[in-house]
């Protein structure tokens, strides 16, 4: 086959890549709504939200089928539109259930238009998600990993209008499209593109996971990932035919999702490469379109995207119930399979037309300038703390992922009330650093940058993007985590301990969060008992982490109402109380929608005193906030 020029490539790239940065942004905002609107708010168990899920990856199938009747153009056509309309409607509209099936349909013509990209030639869906990956990751770089789709005001929706117009200009602009696609046999790695775009999602492209596990800013994070992205075109463009290039691009991709969790060192040097890496392992797994028809493209690329939401819900459903597999061991399954499909392209014949042109790597550099924004929004003038006063107030909250009681994402509510609080220290918990169903925000430095946090601490407890947090305006000296005894719950929790320098003199801050249920059926019958042997468990264990260090302050959601037994062993360890020494009223925290239980505490050690306590009420979380002002006798 005789190579098709240069800027019909170059176009064809630009439309792949306008397609995937607006079906990726519908993709985190449906996962995020399956989560926190269908599950949260609406009520929907786990396992019945399984085929919710599917549904959307599965239905995309349609469009292309329509090539029978519309032509590759036609088909082409109705899948920009829909997918274009559909992202304006979930960026314009402010309702979840009208968000949630915007977000869906917008997911659906994504999958669905995957395999009339290959019938435009590999260079659309290679080069073109590629390039879809760089320019996807550098928006989110410039307001710090914030996804368009959560962003409100004008700007915004002009920034998705102007794509979808592009996408639509280009789809003009390119020249006649042929149906084409991939044989049976050689298609067959198109499967591959489920577990490529779950750890390009999960890890690799993911700020909070990058920044948390290296131990940098986000930002900085951010903007290594965008120039890593180019890399990854230029790696394509150049040695996409080398084998021993792509037969270590396998071993280095592998090995980056394998360690990604508890391999500092490792991590920081081989993610350098993974991010090229996985771009020479894509390009192996994408044929040339050799087929007159496109049935085994729409059945190996549907197919591939169904295997994607599997290893999402393989990897969050643990969390919710036992599977028998816990969410360390989902991730490794899904990097077995990317190592048969990454092996398997091992043996793939060199393409006669390379992926990625000079042209592409041009706009990816482009693209990556976008994420220098976030090192100039990434620093914020921090507030002055009066480090002589009489008093610190402090706060405890847990933001519930930034998703509010109607199950609409609302980070800025959540910051609302850390700021109107006045608090100069905040224990935070159930905070996504990255998580994908999440929609991949790194909400610990967003809530920082915004706030003016100078000095921050984090700790995930059930992977690198998601557990407790601490924001303080008094430097931080020392950072102790320890995770706590899971006792057979699903759910890892965890310890965060933070020495803060206050004028002089040292104050151990901690921020933690106890389970929540561990037998449904027993719940529902008495609580108390059905928590209390779980936590007695993480109990003992914070309080050998804490030692009797004082003067030290403990927040959280201990998930245990006043007069439980496992509240009771906390007084009698020494603990005090800071509403039962100077609140009024009940202080319910939990549920924001109905408030009739108080399990969000403020605990302070006996050298120091309680002046003020108060429930903060918002609906932007599930949970009320709680503060105090405590100071030393």
């Amino acid at each position: 086959m005789f190579d098709t020029p240069e800027p019909s490539r170059t176009l064809k790239t630009l439309f792949g890549a306008l397609v995937f940065t607006l079906g990726a942004q519908s993709i985190r905002f449906l996962l995020g709504s399956i989560a926190w609107y269908l599950r949260d708010t609406v009520g929907i168990g786990t396992l019945d939200l399984v085929p919710i899920a599917l549904a959307p990856f599965l239905l995309g199938a349609i469009i292309p089928l329509l090539v029978r009747w519309l032509s590759v153009r036609g088909a082409l056509g109705l899948g920009v539109w829909l997918l274009v309309v559909s992202r304006i409607v979930n960026q314009v509209i402010d309702s979840p259930q009208i968000d949630f099936f915007a977000s869906a349909i917008a997911t659906a013509a994504f999958v669905g238009l995957l395999p009339l990209l290959l019938s435009m030639g590999r260079s659309a869906l290679v080069a073109g998600l590629l390039l879809g990956i760089a320019l996807d990751s550098a928006i989110k770089g410039m307001s710090l990993s914030l996804d368009l789709a959560f962003q409100s005001g004008f700007a915004p929706v002009l920034a998705v209008a102007a794509l979808g117009a592009g996408a639509i200009y280009l789809l003009w602009a390119a020249p006649p499209i042929e149906r084409e696609g991939a044989t049976w046999g050689a298609g067959l790695l198109l499967l591959g593109i489920g577990p490529f775009l779950f750890f390009e999602m999960l890890i690799l492209q993911n700020q909070g996971w990058t920044a948390e596990i290296i131990g940098v800013g986000g930002a900085q994070a951010q903007l290594r990932i965008a120039l890593l992205n180019v890399v990854a075109l230029i790696a394509v463009g150049w040695w996409e035919r080398n084998r021993l290039a792509r037969a270590l691009a396998v071993l280095v991709l592998v090995a980056t999702v394998v360690i990604a969790e508890n391999g500092a060192l490792a991590f920081n040097l081989l993610s350098l490469a993974a991010v090229p890496a996985a771009g020479l392992v894509w390009a192996g797994m994408v044929p040339d379109p050799e087929s007159r028809g496109i049935g085994a493209s729409i059945a190996y690329l549907t197919g591939g995207m169904l295997l994607f939401v599997t290893f999402g819900l393989a990897y969050y459903i643990p969390l919710d119930l036992r599977l028998g597999f816990t969410q360390h061991q989902a991730r490794i399954g899904a990097a077995l399979v990317l190592l048969v499909f990454a092996a398997a392209t091992l043996g793939a014949r060199v393409r006669a037309r390379p992926g990625a042109t000079r042209q592409t790597w041009a706009f990816a550099a482009i693209a990556s300038v976008l994420a220098l924004f976030g090192l100039f929004t990434g620093t914020r003038d921090t507030e002055p703390v009066e480090t002589g006063a009489s008093f610190i107030r402090f706060l405890s909250y847990n933001i519930h992922s930034s998703y509010d009681v109607e199950g609409r994402f609302d980070i800025e509510g959540i910051a609302g009330v850390i700021e109107d609080s006045g608090a100069s220290v905040v224990g935070l918990q159930e905070v996504p650093r990255g998580r994908l169903l999440s929609g991949v925000t790194d909400q610990v430095t967003l809530l920082a940058n915004r706030l003016g946090f100078e000095h921050f601490a984090f700790f995930g407890t059930t992977d690198p993007t998601w557990g407790n947090a601490i924001l303080s305006r008094f430097p931080i000296i020392s950072v102790d985590q320890a995770h706590l005894p899971q006792v057979g719950t699903p759910l890892r929790r965890g310890y965060l301990g933070a020495t803060l320098d206050v004028g002089g003199r040292e104050i151990l801050f901690i921020s933690t969060h106890l389970q929540h249920v561990n037998d449904s059926d027993a719940h529902d019958d008495d609580p108390e008992a059905d928590l209390y042997p779980v936590h007695h468990e993480q109990i003992a264990a914070i309080l050998t982490e804490w030692g009797g260090a004082q003067p030290a302050v403990m927040v959280g959601d201990f998930n245990a109402r006043p007069g439980w037994r496992q509240i009771e062993e906390l007084l009698a360890a020494g603990w005090v109380d800071a509403w039962a020494e100077a609140g009024e009223g009940e202080g319910f925290t939990s549920n924001a929608r109905d408030p009739r239980f108080r399990i969000d505490y403020i605990f302070s050690t006996p050298d120091l005193v309680a002046l003020d306590a108060g429930v903060i009420q918002s609906r932007a979380s599930d949970h009320f906030a709680v503060a105090a002002d405590i100071q030393t006798r």
